[in-house]
């Protein structure tokens, strides 16, 4: 074999070794990108916001609490993300948050002992689950604790204030004391940042002077003129100039019906009728020709016919006979 035929046999055996590496680099990159496709759940990302909102005493003699998560900007979607529960909680609802701020309820969880896994094809959810608290006479306690394998890189925390408690206490405490559009208070602790692994705690205690729940004092479901701070609305004055419109109109119809009935009711005047001016008596025909002059009784004024002598009416003798 020549040089130049053994120059040509090893540069196709070179070809030949760069053609299949680049044939297993391009297969990696293929099976690669189907693992990270969209399609594909990413499994529990981190969290960048998760907001804990703990109700006790809200519309059941327990604590009713509230976890809305949120997703760093970027995550894959759809997404699944593990949540811990404590033990015992009962789950009241599972769901995700669209972008236009409507929980729908659609996607798709599973329960195993004191987590949650779901997955959400938004960025944020929310997880709902009622827990006991001790009861000792009036005074009434509780904690929350979080701790999962995620990290959180802000978590708040907020406690509402039942209607029937006073002397209520939080650990770690706070001065940031803030009455809701609801007109309930809430406590409001500092935003804290926990690492996967790690573990925050929140305390609760307070005195209840009676067995009234929050839900009680709330205006009932789709009535929502009392859910807004009544110092931050403003009057509907066409609500108002059409409902005084309609009054007037009422009002009118009621005068008008009740003016017919009383008229209708009312007993009719007899217009006055003109009488005709008196006549003046025709005076009497004059007597015929030689019947002579009427006679009269001088004593009771009857007429005599002529010849008499005495009265027909009383007797009395004529004068003049």
């Amino acid at each position: 074999m020549d040089q130049h035929t053994l120059s040509d046999a090893g540069g196709q055996h070179k070809r030949v070794l760069w053609g299949g590496r680049w044939f297993f680099l391009w297969v990696a990159l293929l099976l690669w990108g189907m693992w990270a496709s969209p399609g594909r759940a990413q499994t529990n990302p981190s969290l960048s916001l998760l907001t804990v909102e703990l109700w006790p005493d809200y519309d059941r003699p327990e604590v009713l609490v509230l976890l809305t998560g949120e997703l760093p900007a970027g995550t894959a979607l759809p997404a699944t993300v593990t949540i811990p529960i404590p033990a015992g909680a009962q789950v009241n609802a599972v769901a995700r948050i669209s972008s236009d701020n409507i929980m729908v309820d659609d996607i798709e969880y599973s329960i195993d002992g004191d987590q949650v896994t779901l997955t959400t094809p938004d960025s944020r959810f929310r997880i709902e689950f009622y827990e006991p608290y001790e009861s000792e006479g009036q005074t009434r306690r509780f904690s929350y604790t979080w701790q999962a394998d995620i990290d959180v890189a802000s978590l708040e925390v907020r406690v509402q204030q039942p209607v029937a408690a006073t002397n209520l206490t939080i650990n770690p405490n706070t001065t940031n004391v803030s009455v809701g559009q609801d007109n309930l208070t809430y406590y409001n602790l500092d935003p804290v940042a926990v690492p996967a692994g790690q573990s925050f705690t929140v305390e609760v205690q307070y005195t209840a002077t009676s067995d009234q729940l929050t839900v009680t004092t709330l205006v009932p479901a789709g009535d929502t003129s009392a859910a807004v701070d009544p110092g931050t609305t403003t009057p509907n004055w066409a609500l108002w100039l059409a409902i005084g419109g309609g009054l007037l109109v009422m009002a009118a119809v009621v005068w008008q019906v009740v003016s017919s009935r009383s008229r209708a009711g009312r007993p009719r005047k007899p217009r006055p009728v003109r009488s005709a001016p008196p006549t003046q008596a025709a005076p009497p025909p004059p007597p015929p020709a030689g019947a002579g002059v009427a006679r009269f009784c001088h004593h009771c004024g009857q007429p005599v016919t002529p010849g008499d002598r005495f009265c027909r009416n009383c007797g009395t003798p004529l004068k003049g006979h």
